[in-house]
C-alpha cells in the first residue's frame, strides 16, 4: 500500500506499512542554489516528520557537479536518519522502493530476523545447513566434515583459519569460507 495525502512531500512516497518514506530527488533539475536550499528545508521537514527516510538520488551521468552535490547533501545530514541512495534511472527507484519496503515491513523483517536467528543457533535441518554451505563452493562432503567437527553453522562463521585447516580442509576451501564470511584477518596463502 503507498500513501499519498495534502500533507506529503512533493516527489515523495510513503509505504505506511512499512514504515518507510522515499523522497526522489533527480540531480539534474536541482543544480542551482535557489532549489539546492529548497531541498534542504524538504528534506528536513522530511526527517522531522517521519523515521525511516530514504533519499533517491538520481544521477543519469555522474558528472563531478551532480557528485558533488550527493557530498554536500550527504555532509548536511550525516548525523541525522537520512539514508541515501544514488540511482540511475526510474526503474531503479522503483526496484529500490520495493525492495526495502518489503525488507522493512513489519511480517516480512519479522520472518527474516526469525530465519537469521535459526540459522545462528543451528536449528535448521542437517540438509538445510549443507545446502547453505555448498552455496560457498564446497563440496557436500567437506560441509558434513565442518558440521562435524563445529557443530552449526554459527561455529563454521566464526571459525578462524587453522580451525577450519584443523576440520581437514584444503587451503583453498578454508580460504573461501573465510571470505565468505568476511573474515579480514586471515592468512593469504
Amino acid at each position: 500500500m503507498v500513501e499519498v495525502s495534502s500533507s506529503t512531500l512533493v516527489n515523495s512516497i510513503i509505504f505506511p506499512t512499512s514504515g518507510v518514506f522515499f523522497m526522489l530527488f533527480d540531480a539534474q533539475h536541482h543544480l542551482n542554489d535557489v532549489m539546492f536550499q529548497e531541498l534542504f528545508c524538504r528534506v528536513e521537514k522530511m526527517l522531522a516528520q517521519h523515521r525511516n527516510c530514504f533519499l533517491l538520488f538520481m544521477s543519469s551521468m555522474h558528472t563531478e557537479k551532480e557528485v558533488g552535490l550527493f557530498e554536500a547533501i550527504q555532509s548536511r545530514f550525516l548525523s541525522s536518519q537520512l539514508q541515501m541512495l544514488p540511482i540511475c534511472s526510474d526503474e531503479e527507484a522503483f526496484q529500490c522502493m520495493v525492495n526495502i519496503a518489503k525488507a522493512l515491513h513489519k511480517p516480512t523483517s519479522a520472518t527474516l530476523q526469525a530465519r537469521l536467528d535459526n540459522l545462528l543457533q543451528g536449528q535448521w535441518s542437517e540438509t538445510q545447513r549443507i545446502a547453505a554451505l555448498r552455496t560457498i563452493g564446497i563440496s557436500e562432503h567437506e560441509c558434513r566434515t565442518l558440521l562435524d567437527a563445529l557443530g552449526s553453522l554459527q561455529s563454521v562463521s566464526e571459525a578462524d583459519f587453522d580451525t577450519l585447516l584443523n576440520c581437514g580442509l584444503d587451503k583453498e576451501s578454508c580460504q573461501r569460507i573465510l571470505k565468505f564470511f568476511n573474515y579480514h584477518n586471515y592468512e593469504t596463502l
